[in-house]
C-alpha cells in the first residue's frame, strides 16, 4: 500500500514538472511573440508617421541619377579654397575635441558612482552631462552663432559643448569598471586620493579613455562640417554655397576632400590607438 502511495505521488510530480515545463514554454513561446508583434507595431507606427514610402523612393531615382550625373566630373577650379577651408574644419575639431576632454576628465570622476560617494553631486555632475549630450551639436551652433557670431570660433564652442557631455559619460562608466581589488590593495598602503586616481584607476582605463577621445575626434571633423551650414566656418559653408548656386560639380570636390579627410582621420587614429594599446593581432 505504501509503495502504492509513493507510486502515485512520484507520477503526480511527474505530471506537475512536465506541466510547468509545457507552461514555461508556452510562456516563453508567447513572449518572444509579443515582442515581435510590438516591434512590429512601433515600426508601422514610425513608418506610416513620417510618410517613409518605397514607391515614393522609385519615383524619386530618375532625379537622383540626373542629379548623380550632373556632378561629374569634379571641378577643382577653387580646389585651394577648398582645402584651406578643410583644414579650418580639422582644426575646429581638434580645438572642439581637446577642451570637451579637458572639461570631461575631472568632472568624470565626480560622476563615478564608486568614487564620489556624495550621491548630490554625482547626480548633479551627471545631469550637466546629459544636458551638454543632449542638445545636439547644430542647436550648440545655432546657439553660439546667436552668442559670438559666424566664423569657427562658435563652432568650437558647440563641438566642446556636445564633447563635454558625451566624453564624460563614457568617462565615468569607463571608471566604474575598474578593478577594486587593486583599488583597495593601493588604498592599504596609504595612498592619497590622488595616487589612487594616478596608480590605480587611470593606468585601467587610459585605452577606454584613448578610445573614446579618437573616436569623438573623428567624429567632431564630421560633426564641424555640418556646423558650417549654420554659419560656424569650415568647408560646410563652402558646401552650403555650392549647394545653393547649383554648383554640383563642386558639391562632388567638397565631398571627395571630406571623405579622404575622413579616411586619413581614421587611419591616423588607428596608428595612435596601436601604438597606445600596443594592439597585437591574434594568430
Amino acid at each position: 500500500m505504501a509503495r502504492l502511495e509513493i507510486g502515485i505521488c512520484t507520477v503526480k510530480l511527474d505530471s506537475n514538472m512536465r506541466l510547468k515545463k509545457i507552461l514555461r514554454g508556452l510562456r516563453k513561446k508567447y513572449k518572444s511573440l509579443l515582442l515581435g508583434l510590438l516591434i512590429v507595431i512601433i515600426y508601422y507606427w514610425a513608418i506610416s508617421g513620417t510618410g517613409a514610402s518605397p514607391t515614393t523612393f522609385v519615383k524619386g531615382i530618375p532625379y537622383m541619377i540626373d542629379f548623380v550625373r550632373r556632378m561629374f566630373p569634379p571641378d577643382i577650379t577653387h580646389l585651394g579654397r577648398f582645402l584651406l577651408k578643410t583644414v579650418e574644419t580639422l582644426q575646429m575639431a581638434i580645438v572642439g575635441s581637446g577642451i570637451g576632454a579637458l572639461i570631461a576628465l575631472p568632472l568624470s570622476f565626480l560622476a563615478a558612482r564608486n568614487i564620489m560617494p556624495n550621491k548630490f553631486i554625482y547626480h548633479s555632475v551627471r545631469t550637466f552631462f546629459d544636458a551638454c549630450r543632449g542638445i545636439n551639436e547644430i542647436v550648440w551652433g545655432l546657439i553660439f552663432v546667436a552668442m559670438v557670431g559666424l566664423g569657427p570660433f562658435p563652432g568650437i564652442l558647440a563641438l566642446a559643448a556636445h564633447v563635454t557631455g558625451a566624453l564624460g559619460r563614457y568617462f565615468s562608466e569607463a571608471i566604474e569598471t575598474v578593478d577594486p581589488e587593486q583599488i583597495k590593495a593601493i588604498i592599504s598602503t596609504g595612498a592619497t586620493k590622488i595616487q589612487v586616481i594616478a596608480r590605480g584607476i587611470f593606468p585601467q582605463v587610459k585605452p577606454l579613455f584613448a578610445n573614446y577621445f579618437l573616436y569623438y575626434l573623428e567624429n567632431n571633423f564630421r560633426a564641424a562640417t555640418v556646423l558650417g551650414l549654420v554659419g560656424a566656418g569650415g568647408i560646410g559653408m563652402e558646401l552650403l554655397t555650392s549647394m545653393r548656386l547649383f554648383k554640383n560639380r563642386e558639391v562632388l570636390t567638397i565631398l571627395i576632400i571630406m571623405v579622404l579627410m575622413v579616411v586619413g582621420i581614421d587611419r591616423l587614429s588607428a596608428y595612435i590607438r596601436k601604438k597606445l594599446i600596443r594592439i597585437e593581432s591574434v594568430d
